[in-house]
C-alpha cells in the first residue's frame, strides 16, 4: 500500500502472544501507525492503496460533518454493491425510511425497558459458557462468536437457536464480515476479483437460514413491545422487511459484540490482574439471589472500565463512507465515489486526551481517575443517523458477558508460539487467538455468601 504521507512501520507489543498487522493494509488496520501519521498529515490525508483512493478525516469536527451528511456520503450498508446483503431491512434503507425503521425499534431497545436484560444476560450465560469446552484449547473468535450469537438470540430477539445453528453461525461469522468488507471496497472496480466468493454465499445461506430459525421461534413478550414483535406487526403485509430487519440485528450483534468479547480475552490473558479484579466484582453482582434490576453495569465499574479500555485499543478502527458526488472535505475536495474514512483507532490513541496511550490500563477508566474520561469519545456505537439502534442493550450485554465468563471460566493463553493476528473484517478479531477457558477453581460463592472485598480503583493525574 502506498501513501501520500509517508510509510510506517507496524509495532508489535512486547507482551506474548504478539498481535500483527497486515503488511498491505496496516495503515488502515494499525492505528497507532495512523494516528501518528494524520498527526503529521493535517485534517484529510489523501491515501492510495492499488486502484482505491481514500481520504482519512483527522479532525473531530470534520469526523462529525462526514458521518452526519447523508446527502452527501453513503454509508456502506445502503451502497448498491450490498444490495443483495441489505436488501429489504433498515440498514440498507435511506433517509426517511431508514429513520422510520430505526423510530419503531427504538421503544424496545431503549434503556428504560431493559431494567432485567442483565439478569437475562447473567442466566442464559450460564449455558451457552457449558458447552465451550474446558479441556482443551479452543479457538477463542469462534467460541466467542457462538456465545454471543446465543445471548443476542436470547436475550435481544426473544427466541432461541439450537446448538448446531449457533455454531453454524459463528463459523459463518468471519466469512459474511470480510466478504462485506471486500465487495463494498472493491465496488468502483466490480473487474477485480473478489476473494471468498462461494464461501460468501454459503455463509450469507447460513445467516439467512439462522435468521428464519429465529423468528419462527420467537417468543414475544406480553405487552407485545419487544423489538422482534415490533417488527413483526408493522410488516403484517411486508413479513420479508422483518425477517431481513431481524437477520440485520443478528448479524451486528454478533459481529461487534464477538469481536469486543474476543480481544477481551487476549487482554484477560495478559493481565491477570484484572481477571481477578473482574471475577471478585462479579461474585458481588451477579449472584443468584440478587433482584434483576440490581444487575446493572455501574455496579461494575471495574469491568465497565475494561470493556472501554477494550474498545479503546481493539475497537472498529474506522467507519467508512463513500462521496455520493463530488464535494470538499474541509479544504479537501473529494470525488464523486471516493472512500472517506473515520479512523476511531487512530482517534483513541490520541496522546492529548490520552496519557499514555498504547498502555492497555483500564484504572484510567475509574470513576475517580482525574482527570476523568469519557466514554463518549470511543464513539463504540457509529455517530450520526446511523448510530447503532442496539447500543443501550449492547451497554448491558457485553459488561455481564464478559463478568459471566469470568466468573465461571479462567483464561489463560495457550502457549502455541504464533502471533496474533488482526482478521480484516468489519470488526477484527484477534485471528489465530488460543486460550484455556478453565472451570473455575474455587467455584463461585453460594448465593448470599461473603463476596470478595474489590480491588480499589486507583486516581490518575
Amino acid at each position: 500500500m502506498t501513501s501520500e504521507i509517508g510509510p510506517g512501520e507496524c509495532p508489535v507489543p512486547r507482551e506474548d502472544p504478539r498481535v500483527a498487522h497486515s503488511r498491505t493494509l496496516r495503515f488502515w488496520l494499525d492505528p497507532a501507525n495512523v494516528a501518528m501519521r494524520l498527526g503529521q498529515a493535517g485534517p484529510v490525508a489523501r491515501t492510495k492503496a492499488g486502484p482505491a483512493v481514500a481520504f482519512q478525516v483527522n479532525d473531530p469536527s470534520l469526523l462529525r460533518k462526514v458521518a452526519g451528511g447523508e446527502d452527501a456520503f453513503q454509508f456502506w450498508s445502503a451502497d448498491p454493491s450490498l444490495r443483495d446483503f441489505a436488501e429489504k431491512g433498515f440498514p440498507g434503507a435511506e433517509g426517511q425510511a431508514h429513520r422510520d425503521r430505526r423510530a419503531l425499534m427504538k421503544p424496545a431497545l431503549a434503556a428504560p425497558r431493559l431494567t432485567a436484560l442483565g439478569r437475562s444476560v447473567r442466566d442464559s450465560a450460564a449455558g451457552l459458557l457449558a458447552a465451550v469446552p474446558a479441556d482443551r484449547p479452543v479457538d477463542i473468535p469462534f467460541e466467542m462468536s457462538r456465545f454471543v450469537a446465543g445471548l443476542v438470540i436470547e436475550t435481544v430477539l426473544n427466541s432461541d437457536a439450537s446448538p448446531a445453528t449457533l455454531a453454524e453461525l459463528a463459523r459463518a461469522r468471519p466469512v459474511l464480515s470480510a466478504g462485506v468488507f471486500w465487495k463494498y471496497a472493491l465496488a468502483p472496480w466490480p473487474w477485480v476479483p473478489k476473494p471468498r466468493r462461494r464461501a460468501f454465499r454459503r455463509a450469507f445461506a447460513t445467516l439467512n437460514d439462522a435468521a428464519r430459525e429465529v423468528y419462527a421461534r420467537h417468543r414475544p413478550d406480553v405487552d407485545g413491545n419487544d423489538v422482534v414483535s415490533l417488527l413483526k406487526h408493522s410488516s403484517d403485509d411486508r413479513p420479508d422487511a422483518a425477517l431481513h430487519d431481524v437477520r440485520a440485528l443478528l448479524f451486528a450483534g454478533v459481529e461487534s459484540t464477538a469481536s469486543t468479547l474476543a480481544w477481551a480475552c487476549y487482554e484477560l490473558g495478559r493481565h491477570p490482574d484484572h481477571q481477578e479484579a473482574i471475577r471478585a466484582e462479579a461474585d458481588a453482582v451477579l449472584g443468584t439471589d440478587t433482584p434483576a434490576d440490581t444487575i446493572r453495569p455501574d455496579l461494575m465499574p471495574r469491568t465497565v472500565g475494561f470493556v472501554r479500555e477494550v474498545t479503546r485499543l481493539h475497537g472498529i478502527p474506522f467507519l467508512v463512507r463513500r462521496a455520493r458526488h463530488a464535494t470538499h472535505v474541509g479544504d479537501q475536495p473529494v470525488p464523486a465515489g471516493a472512500l472517506v474514512t473515520l479512523p476511531l483507532g487512530a482517534l483513541r490513541r490520541d496522546p492529548a486526551r490520552y496519557a499514555r496511550p498504547e498502555e492497555f490500563d483500564p484504572l484510567r477508566w475509574s470513576p475517580d481517575a482525574r482527570p476523568p474520561l469519557s466514554s463518549a469519545a470511543l464513539r463504540p456505537y457509529g455517530l450520526g443517523p446511523r448510530y447503532c439502534p442496539g447500543a443501550a442493550a449492547a451497554d448491558i450485554l457485553v459488561p455481564v458477558a464478559l463478568a459471566s465468563l469470568v466468573r465461571s471460566r479462567t483464561l489463560r493463553t495457550a502457549p502455541t508460539g504464533r502471533t496474533i493476528r488482526v482478521s480484516l473484517d468489519l470488526a477484527p478479531v484477534p485471528k489465530g487467538l488460543t486460550m484455556v477457558a478453565a472451570p473455575r477453581e474455587p467455584h463461585p460463592p453460594a448465593p448470599g455468601g461473603p463476596h470478595r472485598e474489590q480491588t480499589a480503583p486507583v486516581r490518575r493525574p
